[in-house]
């Protein structure tokens, strides 16, 4: 029987697949030794394994050698991961288990092979065959890639009860295997698989739908003709000539502005906040209160804001390139600082449930918002420029409020 050594992993070839799956089917019994059916396919010079493995698989047989943080460079190489970032495994805890029982995804993970294990494979003429990997009752097998999807599954693990971790030992994660034992290689492995491009704020906001604060986003260029058509969910920043009044995720910055008042709350905290307040999977009751407020604010400004009325009016086509043209006049409420300049004001109307709050919003909308208006004067404008400091908005904020007659009263207000 031919066989062939490929790093730790010795290759034995088989007439066909029935004879694979034997022969595994015999070393695991004698070993105690644990099977995982694989595709292997060739990248480059190398091959590699591909097959998904049970959460009891992941929660207790892959290695991770992480590099202590701060640690000197002569350390981290010798480690085989990077730091943990203990909050992303955190999040990625609290990801599973939020969605076990509904629909959840994780990305494969990456492994290598740093002990001896036998692979069974149909001995046919083809870069892509079918197969059997047997890791023995004592090996592990270790992460290039996934340290903290590993962790997460752990944690997650952890906080369930009994019960449900059965079941969720049951869910699986597509793994690929290389065949590598060069530490070095390992690292170039681990920075190759970081090169994928990451979704930018304004498209994470899209995409993201199980968290209602980006369903709140969605519901808002629906629901808000100022919006509608008009935002730009691709972009990282928005060109002086873009047809898009604003990006998907300066309409996020407003509604963190609208409902928790913080527009630099981390987005992390922010998901776990929003979650609490608004999420239940049987009565949407307080979602849909939240954004009626949001929806009915919006629209009244749009209404009652020269600019932003012209703007609202706009049919698809040549027209829309009137949005460049008015950024370029300046005009503060055409700027993410104008949008949480309004965002603060009306998260306070709605906190005291003012129910005059249109009066009070029909001032705000009659403010010169231009740049030029005497009222950012010192402020937010500088050298004819918008500021977007937290101090130079907290001060403009203030000049807004006198200028309306508002006055919350409920001491200090920005976090």
């Amino acid at each position: 029987m031919k066989e062939k050594m490929t790093g730790n992993i010795k290759q034995i070839f088989c007439k066909d697949l029935g004879e694979a799956q034997m022969l595994a089917g015999q070393e695991v019994t004698s070993t105690i030794g644990y099977p995982i059916p694989v595709v292997i396919f060739t990248q480059g010079e190398r091959i590699n394994l591909t097959g998904a493995l049970p959460f009891s698989f992941i929660e207790t047989r892959l290695e991770v050698r992480s590099a202590k943080k701060k640690a000197s460079i002569a350390e981290t190489t010798e480690s085989m991961n990077r730091p943990v970032n203990q909050e992303h495994a955190d999040a990625i805890g609290e990801y599973i288990i939020e969605n076990r029982d509904k629909k959840y995804i994780l990305p494969p993970m990456t492994l290598n092979v740093q002990q001896s294990t036998n692979l069974y494979v149909v001995n046919y003429p083809s870069e892509l065959k079918t197969g059997f990997l047997v890791v023995p009752a004592t090996a592990f097998l270790s992460i290039t890639d996934g340290q903290h999807r590993r962790l997460g599954i752990q944690e997650a693990l952890e906080k369930l009860p009994e019960s449900e971790k059965i079941k969720l030992r049951t869910d699986s994660v597509a793994v690929m295997i290389t065949c590598e034992t060069d530490i070095n290689q390992i690292h170039q492995d681990f920075a190759d698989c970081s090169k994928t491009k990451p979704l930018a704020p304004s498209q994470l906001a899209v995409y993201d739908r199980r968290n209602p604060a980006n369903r709140l986003v969605l519901d808002l260029e629906k629901n808000c003709l100022l919006f509608r058509g008009k935002v730009d969910a691709t972009s990282k920043t928005l060109g002086m000539k873009s047809t898009s009044i604003f990006l998907t995720n300066q309409i996020r910055q407003l509604v963190k502005t609208l409902l928790v008042h913080n527009w630099q709350m981390a987005d992390l905290d922010f998901t776990r906040k929003v979650q609490k307040m608004l999420y239940n999977d049987i009565d949407e009751t307080v979602y849909d209160g939240e954004l009626k407020k949001m929806i009915g604010y919006i629209n009244f400004l749009t209404e009652n804001i020269p600019v932003w009325k012209e703007i609202s009016e706009l049919k698809p086509g040549v027209t829309m390139n009137i949005i460049p043209t008015r950024r370029a006049e300046g005009w503060v409420c055409l700027s993410v600082v104008g949008l949480l300049i309004l965002g603060t004001i009306g998260h306070e109307l709605f906190r005291n449930q003012e129910t005059d709050w249109k009066s009070y919003a029909k001032k705000l909308a009659e403010i010169d918002w231009r740049k030029t208006g005497d009222l950012w004067k010192e402020n937010i404008i500088s050298a004819g420029k918008i500021l977007n400091q937290q101090k130079h908005i907290r001060e403009a904020t203030r000049l807004a409020r006198e200028a309306i007659g508002w006055d919350p009263s409920l001491g200090k207000l920005f976090h």
